[in-house]
């Protein structure tokens, strides 16, 4: 039987989804609703971020939304820079990709969950579908360093070999956001009173095997780099900014957002080492995204 908080969470993505496909035909503001969600974005996970440093439920409760105004914020945020057809695309591809990954790690003995899963019994739901916000999360930065420094995105008319090389750092950019992501993520999440999967072999990164991250790099990057490539074989036009400087300083508080949570968790763990490992690999990221940001926002204005 479905709980009352899993059928919140799904009218809450549902109700995302109908914005973002009405938002035409009905003439809805689209960038109010992307700044209703982050607002909500920002209240349940910062909600879920005192859960762990207070008893008091009401942070509980809240925080359990926090999962699906990511993806509901995630996913208008999508709709606004990519439009409803691309970010259909993005989405099933980071899915699949995430979810064939995810089967065939298990299938081949290199970890198992321990928690509750949906796909054939040994992927959890919810495992996919983050997948799909982190690549978002990786392949939006990219862009922003990319524009933040003043690049354009790759297009059919460059030269051969510049298109190639910039699909290919673009994408590994990405692979190594979210692998510094999860420097910080796996390690918290395999203790034994924790422990929301488990590996079959011990790993030399706080037990956590090398392959992980490789894996990682990998999911990541091929997922950007394939819709990449749909992006410049599906347009001739040159790629623009369109959305004001605050579409993009959005996503950068997600990648903050992500940090702080499982610094809080590490901090619970006791494993303060976790906190300064993940502060030297994502903050870098953040900090080089504010940057890009300012520098875009200040050649704006002198154009205009």
């Amino acid at each position: 039987m479905i709980s009352l908080g899993l059928l919140i969470g799904l009218l809450i993505i549902i109700a995302a989804i109908l914005i973002a496909a009405l938002s035409k035909p009905l003439n809805l503001h689209k960038n109010f609703y992307i700044k209703l969600f982050f607002v909500l974005f920002l209240l349940s996970s910062i909600s879920e971020i005192l859960s762990y440093l207070t008893s008091l439920s009401i942070f509980s409760i809240a925080g359990s939304m926090s999962f699906f105004f990511t993806v509901a914020f995630v996913l208008l945020h999508s709709s606004e820079v990519l439009g409803n057809r691309k970010t259909a695309i993005f989405f099933i591809i980071a899915f699949l990709f995430g979810l064939i990954s995810e089967l065939l790690s298990v299938i081949y003995g290199l970890y198992y969950y321990t928690i509750p899963s949906f796909f054939f019994g040994m992927v959890p739901l919810a495992t996919p579908i983050s997948w799909v916000f982190i690549i978002y999360v990786s392949y939006i930065l990219a862009d922003l360093f990319l524009f933040g420094f003043g690049g354009e995105k790759p297009k059919k008319t460059d030269n051969l070999w510049f298109l190639l090389g910039l699909l290919i750092l673009t994408s590994s950019i990405s692979g190594l956001i979210a692998v510094n992501l999860d420097m910080i993520l796996d390690p918290i999440s395999i203790p034994p009173n924790v422990a929301q999967w488990v590996y079959s072999t011990v790993g030399p990164y706080f037990g956590v095997p090398i392959s992980n991250f490789v894996g990682w790099f990998l999911v990541t990057t091929l997922v950007v780099f394939i819709f990449r490539c749909y992006e410049v074989l599906s347009s001739s036009k040159d790629f623009k900014i369109e959305l004001n400087t605050y579409s993009y300083l959005y996503i950068i508080v997600v990648y903050l957002i992500y940090f702080l949570f499982n610094a809080v968790k590490a901090f619970n763990l006791g494993r303060i080492e976790y906190i300064l490992i993940g502060t030297t690999t994502m903050m870098p990221f953040i900090l080089i995204g504010l940057l890009a940001l300012i520098l875009y926002k200040k050649r704006e204005d002198m154009i205009r």
